[in-house]
């Protein structure tokens, strides 16, 4: 039986199922990836995610019952099974998968990292990276994995605060000293998010707004080239920072966008508005 060939199976389906099985060989039988299949083509409801994921380890540990497996092995099955749960209703959102296939190089790290993710926050990033790289393969570094891997809970937590004060997709200006001590800034250096060497930005020609997160500036007027407008000693994300930014959920920081929005007008003569972006 080709997976393919299982009824009720969408396409971006069947392509996680086919990322799964490239990039979970090390760790499952075949006879396991096709139960997983299986599953998955007999949920009514992927959005179902308490029963998907109880069928799915149901059906990792069916031909395998009386083996002798590890307190660890059936850990790192509940986790790659909550995980492809999670992959399953994130890829439901997703208006258009490319049919371009997931590097199977890639999906090896993938499962091989993931597999030892228990904690259920962190099992979601992980979850919106499989699903994004299936829907756009390329979106996502392997190195992003290993930063992903290697970092720590409360750096992970400093990033996703600190997402708040980003512009345009990848700026950090200095002002955010303001709000966090150093030290946590050089941990996000250190730990391969933010790079290390302040820069300077300028907006492009036809820049339209300053976008944060949740929040952009839009640029109602100007009187002036906009690439004189220039970001003086800022940091900027490095790839993988810029790509986790990408799928961090929080909210820009409002009363920072507002003094950015004072900040500007005043030194170039701008005329902006603060907006709320289309989530």
């Amino acid at each position: 039986m080709e997976i393919k060939d299982l009824a009720g199976l969408s396409e971006p389906l069947c392509k996680l199922i086919d990322t799964f099985q490239n990039g979970c060989s090390f760790l499952f039988k075949p006879l396991q990836i096709k139960r997983i299949a299986s599953v998955s083509s007999e949920v009514t409801s992927m959005e179902n995610n308490v029963d998907l994921k109880k069928r799915l380890k149901e059906a990792l540990l069916e031909d395998t019952i009386n083996a002798t497996h590890s307190i660890r092995e059936k850990r790192q099955f509940e986790n790659v099974a909550s995980i492809y749960a999670s992959a399953a209703q994130e890829l439901q959102m997703i208006d258009h998968v490319d049919d371009t296939p997931v590097d199977p190089d890639w999906c090896t790290r993938f499962f091989d990292y993931s597999k030892d993710v228990s904690n259920e926050d962190a099992q979601i990033i992980w979850a919106k990276i499989l699903a994004g790289e299936i829907a756009q393969p390329g979106s996502f570094y392997k190195r992003t994995l290993s930063v992903l891997r290697d970092i720590e809970a409360f750096e992970a937590k400093w990033f996703a605060d600190m997402c708040q004060f980003v512009i345009c997709n990848s700026i950090v200006e200095m002002s955010l000293l303001k709000y966090y001590p150093y030290s946590q800034i050089q941990s996000l250096m250190d730990c391969g998010l933010l790079n290390s060497v302040a820069c300077e930005s300028s907006l492009t020609e036809k820049a339209t707004e300053i976008n944060g997160k949740s929040h952009s500036l839009k640029i109602i007027s100007s009187q002036i080239d906009l690439t004189m407008i220039r970001f003086r000693d800022v940091f900027r994300l490095t790839d993988a920072g810029t790509q986790l930014y990408n799928i961090t959920q929080v909210q820009t920081h409002k009363s920072y966008m507002i003094g950015l929005k004072e900040q500007l007008e005043i030194k170039y003569g701008l005329v902006l508005e603060l907006v709320q972006i289309s989530q």
